[in-house]
């Protein structure tokens, strides 16, 4: 999402330039499709506004182990549900009418709509969230994929170089690092195409990595180098996905600069610790200093605004 671009009355919405009518607003909300559930956030027709933005991406910055986290911030009462009001708690900081949480004053977008039904007669648990977390993730990691896809490919596949630039811009390796692991890819003849399923189960490695980095630090106090066996087997502890062998064999043949077969410290875990903190974002801090630290000023007056509720 890169700015506020249509406004109805007193909210922003990320749309083309426009401004809505009253016909126009009203028709884009009737036709949000329950039945795709929160893939409807991602349809031609789908109204996000300023708050809906910075709420989602405050929340897909968090691991995965931290949803239940996630959740409990905004259920207030800790009842176990989110209620249109305890949203329009926090909502309400990120938006002009910001001297109420009465859902009435704020106009309704799709992503609200998906959460709370038509007539905010809905509310929030943990299951729903978490499909929210889930379905966001996908399509944000879908639209990534498609951008190493060839014009002319109609599987749902990416070239090893496309993978293995998707995994690096993650990373802060130096230039001539980046262009090195690529070249090594390029030579890489036992697969020739990456599959959406394998690039996800490499993402969720990625987002957990400091736990995979916990899992596996008893090799590198013991000066040992990690074996495909032992790599597969934490990356499963750790993020729950089972990566196919496939890929741990180009990840080795890439990282293993000692062509041992095996992958040291040094040689794997010293490079991808350097990871980024968004999943989606491929720009560096000078590129979009705006972007950096969001989340966590989010979460910051999250809890400021928790300690006057409660003072």
């Amino acid at each position: 999402s890169s700015g506020i671009n249509a406004e109805y009355g007193d909210d922003f919405y990320e749309k083309p330039k426009i401004e809505l009518y009253d016909s126009e607003y009203e028709t884009m909300i009737e036709s949000t499709r329950m039945d795709l559930e929160f893939n409807a956030l991602f349809t031609t027709t789908a109204l996000i506004s300023y708050p809906d933005y910075v709420f989602l991406r405050s929340v897909l910055l968090r691991p995965d182990d931290l949803s239940v986290q996630s959740f409990q911030m905004l259920d207030l009462n800790l009842d176990g549900q989110v209620t249109p009001d305890e949203y329009y708690d926090l909502y309400k900081m990120f938006t002009k009418n910001d001297e109420t949480s009465d859902p009435s004053v704020h106009l309704k977008t799709t992503l609200r709509v998906l959460l709370f039904d038509r007539d905010d007669s809905g509310s929030i648990d943990l299951e729903k969230f978490g499909n929210l977390l889930r379905d966001v993730q996908t399509n944000c990691l879908q639209a990534e994929f498609n951008r190493f896809r060839s014009k002319d490919s109609e599987d749902d596949r990416i070239s090893v170089q496309g993978f293995m630039r998707a995994v690096l811009r993650r990373t802060k390796v130096t230039p001539i690092q980046r262009a090195r692991f690529i070249d090594k890819s390029e030579v890489y003849k036992a697969i020739d195409e990456v599959s959406f399923d394998q690039f996800k189960s490499m993402i969720a490695l990625i987002n957990n990595f400091s736990d995979f980095e916990v899992a596996v630090r008893m090799y590198q106090i013991a000066k040992k180098p990690l074996s495909k066996a032992v790599f597969k087997r934490a990356a499963y502890v750790c993020s729950g996905e089972v990566l196919d062998d496939t890929i741990i064999d180009l990840l080795f043949f890439v990282f293993d600069e000692a062509g041992d077969g095996h992958l040291s410290h040094s040689e794997f875990v010293n490079v991808m610790r350097k990871m980024e903190t968004s999943v989606s974002s491929a720009q560096k801090a000078k590129d979009d200093p705006g972007s950096i630290g969001l989340g966590s000023y989010f979460r910051k007056c999250i809890r400021n605004e928790m300690i006057k509720l409660y003072a």
